[in-house]
C-alpha cells in the first residue's frame, strides 16, 4: 500500500487534507448550535503536523473513520472512566478535567496495512452550561515497512517472488506487486526474507536480507517508514544476487497511511446533465462532460454506449467495453471520436462534448443514445451504490427554424424568399444547418411540395394569396411552415375621375370642390390654407372638375388669394394678395393645418404609376407628380418606394406617362402599410412668381368668376401598375 501512495504522495497529501475534514472531524459538528446551553466537549481531531480537520468538507464524502475511531475519555481527578466509545460529535460530560485518548486500529503484531493512531489530550477543562472545543492531535503509533521491486531485473531471473517479513513468531508476506506494506508494533525488529522461482527451471529459492549498516531493521520507532528496494547482481543460480538497490528510513503522517480501504469509493457526476439527461437540438454543440471523483487512482472503467445512429454501429449494443481491455479502449475511442483517461491517472473525466453536434434525428423524430459508466478506484467500484443513476442520456432533438421572406422581396405575381439565417434557427448551429437546406413553396402549406431553384423565386403567384415555404434540413428534417401572402393589385376608386365630385357652398353660393371615392382628395374642403379668406374672388376652387378629352378632367391651378376685399379695376388687385396656392389633387388625408397630406392605409407595391395630362407652367414654374410608399410605424414614417417628377414642360394635347417607383433596398424587411400620390400644378408658392393677372374677370358680373391664376396642370386619369 506504502509503494502506491510513495508514487502519488503530492496527491495524496492533498487529496487527504480533503477527505479526512470529513473523517476525522467526524466528531465534530457541522452546527454546533444545537449543543448550545449543554456541558460537554465538541472534538476536533488533527494530524499532528497541527492541521485540524472538520466537517465543512463536501458532504458526499463518505465518513468510515468517524465510526471506527474510538474514544476514551477519563476524570483526571478520579481516574474513572467518563466515556469509552465511538468517536460523537458531542460527548456530554459534568464539569471537571478530563485526559482524551483517540485510538484507531488494534496494533497487532504485525499484519499487512493495518496502521494504529493514537491522539491524546490532558487536562481538558469543562465548565457548566458551556460546549467546550477540545482538540486531539493525531500520530501513526505502530511502525511500517514496504519493499519496492526492480522488475526490469528481476522479471529475467525469477517467475515470481515475494519477500516475508517477520516479527518473532508472526509474519506476512509482501508479494510482486509490493501495493500493500508491513504494519508492527513500534520498537520491534524485522527479519526479511526474499523467495522466489527461477525462471526456466521452476526451482524455489529463498535468501536471507541482511541487516543493513546502521540497524534499519531493529527497534523501529512509531511512524518511521522503512522502505526496501531490491534487485539482482547478475548471480541467481543458488538465489545468491539479490541485492538491496536502496533503503530509505523516512517519518510518516496519518494522513500519508490512511489504507484504500478507508477511501470512498469513486463516483461519478456532471454539471451538464439534468437529472442524468441532456437534451440538445441536432447540430448543436454542447458540453457533455462526465466527471470521475475519484480518491485514488484509477484501476478501472467500463463504459456501454447505445445509439441509434449508424456511424456508431462499430460499437456492439449492450456490450461492456473496460478501460483495461487496450482492445476495448481503442475500439470506444475510434468510434467516439474521445480519449479515455489511463489506468493510473489520479483524475479524469469522459467528454461526449463532440458527440453533441455528430449525432442525428430519425427525420426529425428525437434519438437518445445512452452511456453506462462504471469505475474502479481503492478497490470498489462505483457502482457498488446502486441507488445511483450511472446511465447518461444524449437526447437529440429537431432542430427548430424557419425561413423568412422579406416584404421588399414579395410583389403581386411573384416573391423570392431568404436563404435561412442565423436570426431564424432557434436551435441548432446555424452553420451547420445551412449547408445541407433546401427550400421548398407549397401552395396549401400541407402537400405539393416543390423544390425552388437556386434563386430562391416563385413567379406567376395570384395577387393577394397566401402561400406557403419551408426549409427542408438534409432532405429529411422539416423546419416551421411559414406563411407568404402576394400583394394586392389596388386600383385606386375614381382614379379616372369619371364618378363626380362634391359640391360646397361656403361663401355667396360659389361651389368648391372634392372628387367622389373617398380616396382622391384636394385642398377644396378650405380653398386653400386655413388661414381664414374673406377676399370675393377665394371662394374659388383651385382644383376644378372640367370636362375635356372626352372625360372628366382635373384643372389644377396655381392661385393668389387673401385676406380684405379691396380691388381696382384692371388687372391689379394691389395688398389683397397675401398667399398663393398651387392646385393639388392627392390620394390621401389632406389636413389644411400645416398643409400636410396624411397617407392612406394600403398594402401594396406597384412596380409603377401612368397617368394622362397635359399642362401649362407660368413664369419658369414647374408641375410636380409624385408617389411614395410607406411603412408607418409608432408615429414614425419610413419611405420605401418612390417615384418623383418635376417639370417646366408646357404640354398642350393629352399624353400618358410612367414614372417606375424605385424601392429602397435598406429597408426590404418593412412592409408597405400606406400609400401617397400627389400631382400639383406648381411648386412655386410666392406672390413675386404669380403675376396679378386675372381669369375670366367680369365687371358686369360681380368678378364671381375672378382667379388670379399661374400655372395650370390637367389630369384626366392615373393607375398603378403591377408588373410583378
Amino acid at each position: 500500500m506504502i509503494k502506491e501512495i510513495d508514487r502519488n504522495m503530492k496527491w495524496i497529501g492533498r487529496l487527504f487534507l480533503l477527505a479526512l475534514s470529513v473523517w476525522l472531524g467526524g466528531c465534530q459538528s457541522e452546527d454546533n448550535s444545537r449543543f448550545s446551553g449543554k456541558t460537554g466537549l465538541l472534538i476536533t481531531l488533527t494530524d499532528e503536523a497541527d492541521q485540524a480537520y472538520s466537517r465543512m468538507a463536501p458532504s458526499e464524502l463518505e465518513d468510515p473513520l468517524s465510526t471506527m475511531f474510538k474514544l476514551r475519555v477519563v476524570d483526571a481527578a478520579t481516574n474513572k472512566v467518563a466515556y469509552s466509545g465511538k468517536c460523537e460529535e458531542f460527548i456530554l460530560l459534568k464539569e471537571g478535567t478530563y485526559n482524551l485518548t483517540a485510538t484507531y486500529g488494534e496494533n497487532p503484531v504485525i499484519a499487512l496495512d493495518a496502521p494504529y493512531y493514537v491522539g491524546t489530550l490532558e487536562g481538558q477543562r469543562v465548565v457548566t452550561g458551556q460546549e467546550t472545543a477540545a482538540t486531539v492531535s493525531c500520530a501513526v503509533a505502530n511502525a511500517l515497512l514496504s519493499v519496492n521491486y526492480n522488475e526490469k531485473s528481476l522479471k529475467k531471473a525469477y517467475e515470481d517472488y515475494s519477500v516475508t517479513v517477520s516479527v518473532d513468531d508472526q509474519s506476512v508476506e509482501i508479494d510482486s506487486t509490493g501495493e500493500k506494506s508491513a504494519y508492527f508494533q513500534a520498537n520491534s525488529s524485522v527479519k526479511l526474507v526474499f523467495r522466489g522461482r527461477l525462471a526456466g527451471t521452476g526451482k524455489d529459492v529463498s535468501y536471507d536480507i541482511s541487516e543493513p549498516e546502521g540497524g534499519v531493521f531493529s527497534n523501529i520507532p512509531a511512524k518511521k517508514h522503512v522502505k526496501v528496494t531490491l534487485g539482482t547482481d547478475g548471480n541467481v543460480s543458488s538465489g545468491v544476487g539479490i541485492s538491496v538497490e536502496k533503503l530509505e528510513v523516512t517519518t510518516v503522517s496519518l494522513t500519508e497511511t490512511l489504507p484504500l480501504d478507508f477511501l470512498p469509493k469513486p463516483k461519478i457526476s456532471s454539471a451538464d446533465f439534468v437529472n442524468n439527461e441532456l437534451s440538445f437540438a441536432e447540430t448543436e454543440s454542447k458540453s457533455a462532460v462526465i466527471n470521475l471523483k475519484l480518491s485514488s487512482p484509477l484501476q478501472n472503467l467500463k463504459l456501454k454506449f447505445n445509439s441509434a445512429d449508424a456511424k456508431f454501429a462499430e460499437l456492439e449494443a449492450g456490450k461492456e467495453y473496460q478501460l483495461s481491455n487496450a482492445g476495448d479502449k481503442a475500439a470506444v475511442e475510434t468510434a467516439l471520436g474521445i480519449t479515455l483517461p489511463e489506468i493510473g491517472a489520479t483524475e479524469g473525466s469522459l467528454d461526449f462534448s463532440s458527440l453533441t453536434p455528430q449525432l442525428m434525428t430519425d427525420a426529425g423524430n428525437t434519438v437518445s443514445s445512452t452511456i453506462e459508466v462504471d469505475v474502479k478506484a481503492n478497490n470498489r467500484w462505483a457502482s457498488e451504490d446502486q441507488s445511483v443513476n450511472r446511465v447518461y442520456t444524449l437526447k437529440c432533438n429537431k432542430p427548430i427554424f424557419r425561413v423568412s421572406a422579406y416584404p421588399g422581396n414579395i410583389w403581386t405575381k411573384e416573391f423570392t424568399m431568404n436563404p435561412l439565417m442565423a436570426e431564424d434557427v432557434e436551435t441548432g448551429n446555424y452553420d451547420l444547418l445551412s449547408q445541407k437546406m433546401k427550400y421548398q413553396f407549397s401552395a396549401d402549406g400541407q402537400t405539393n411540395w416543390i423544390d425552388l431553384g437556386d434563386d430562391l423565386r416563385k413567379v406567376d403567384l395570384t395577387p393577394g394569396t397566401n402561400y406557403y415555404i419551408r426549409g427542408v434540413y438534409r432532405d429529411v428534417v422539416e423546419g416551421e411552415v411559414v406563411a407568404v401572402k402576394t400583394y394586392e393589385t389596388l386600383s385606386i376608386p375614381n382614379s379616372t375621375l369619371d364618378e363626380g365630385y362634391s359640391t360646397t357652398y361656403p361663401k355667396d353660393d360659389n361651389p368648391l370642390y372634392d372628387f367622389n371615392g373617398g380616396w382622391i382628395g384636394t385642398r377644396n374642403t378650405l380653398t386653400c390654407h386655413s388661414d381664414g379668406v374673406n377676399a370675393f374672388y377665394v371662394s374659388k376652387s383651385s382644383t376644378l372638375p372640367v370636362n375635356e378629352n372626352g372625360s372628366t378632367v382635373a384643372h389644377l391651378m396655381t392661385i393668389g388669394w387673401g385676406a380684405g376685399n379691396t380691388c381696382s379695376f384692371g388687372n391689379k388687385f394691389g395688398s389683397v394678395i397675401n398667399n398663393v396656392s398651387a392646385g393639388i389633387l392627392c390620394v390621401g388625408d389632406y389636413e389644411a393645418s400645416g398643409d400636410t397630406i396624411y397617407a392612406k392605409v394600403a398594402s401594396i407595391r406597384p412596380t409603377s404609376l401612368n397617368f394622362t395630362y397635359k399642362s401649362a407652367p407660368y413664369n419658369g414654374d414647374e408641375y410636380l407628380v409624385e408617389i411614395a410608399l410607406v411603412n408607418i410605424s409608432e408615429n414614425v414614417e419610413t419611405v420605401i418606394g418612390s417615384a418623383r417628377l418635376t417639370s417646366g414642360e408646357k404640354i398642350d394635347s393629352y399624353k400618358t406617362q410612367s414614372m417606375d417607383v424605385v424601392y429602397n433596398d435598406a429597408y426590404k424587411q418593412l412592409p408597405i402599410t400606406h400609400v401617397r400620390i400627389l400631382f400639383k400644378s406648381g411648386i412655386k408658392e410666392d406672390k413675386d412668381h404669380l403675376e396679378d393677372k386675372f381669369r375670366d374677370a367680369n365687371f358686369l358680373e360681380g368678378y364671381t368668376n375672378a382667379y388670379l391664376v399661374g400655372s395650370q396642370f390637367w389630369l384626366d386619369s392615373f393607375s398603378l401598375v403591377y408588373d410583378k
